[in-house]
């Protein structure tokens, strides 16, 4: 399966559909964003990382600002980093199902919530080969003033605006680049896969929730 989605992601995807495994993709998944938090908090300057985030802070009273420095210990951030980003990952895992089984039920693609639960995982796929190269980024750097941006090197904002922390965007921007394309792509390529159906019904089915979520966070992020 892991070799046929890079050689052939159609047959990849029909196979899938006949057997719809998830354990390799899902660890790997997991371990990747694992690894590449605890290595980003383990070397990043919390002296640094403290005065860029309060600084991009607004409202905050001298006292409030020292309470959340207080919080931003590199134990604190650490430990509940490394463990709330492989939570994360899997409430959005089982979120994307879910989606795909009620948008199927609707569309009539019908398909179990094991099947769509395993599409999810193989559909991100591209978010291992980016924690790889991530975690190289921040291990060759020889600065310790990275910014969380740093854990995203194939983002927009990294290939392009280069924003800081604190800016319009700078969250969004981060966020978004050539991994997210690439596994709206895969997305696209199962979803005709298992449907049949065409082009612009297979383009609305996967693009849709991509679309609103990222068009509501837009909206806010630059204003």
């Amino acid at each position: 399966m892991a070799r046929l989605l890079f050689t052939s992601p159609t047959q990849a995807f029909a196979a899938l559909k006949e057997k719809p495994v998830y354990v390799l993709p899902m660890l790997l998944t997991l371990i990747g964003v694992t690894v590449l938090t605890a290595c980003y908090y383990s070397k990043v300057d919390i002296a640094w990382l403290q005065d860029q985030t309060l600084g991009s802070a607004r409202g905050l009273t001298p006292d409030q600002q020292k309470a959340v420095a207080a919080t931003m210990t590199r134990a604190v951030l650490f430990w509940s980093s490394t463990i709330l980003a492989p939570v994360s990952i899997f409430v959005i895992m089982m979120l994307g199902a879910l989606y795909y089984l009620i948008a199927g039920n609707v569309t009539n693609v019908r398909y179990s919530f094991g099947h769509w639960f395993a599409f999810s995982w193989w559909s991100s796929s591209p978010q291992i080969i980016g924690s790889l190269a991530s975690i190289l980024m921040i291990v060759l750097n020889r600065s310790t003033q990275i910014g969380t941006s740093a854990m995203q090197p194939l983002s927009l904002n990294e290939l392009v605006f280069h924003r800081g922390v604190g800016q319009p965007g700078y969250t969004f921007l981060s966020s978004l680049g050539l991994i997210q394309v690439a596994s709206v792509w895969l997305t696209y390529i199962g979803v005709k896969a298992w449907s049949g159906r065409s082009t612009l019904f297979c383009l609305v089915f996967t693009l849709l929730p991509t679309v609103v979520i990222y068009g509501v966070w837009a909206f806010f992020a630059f204003r």
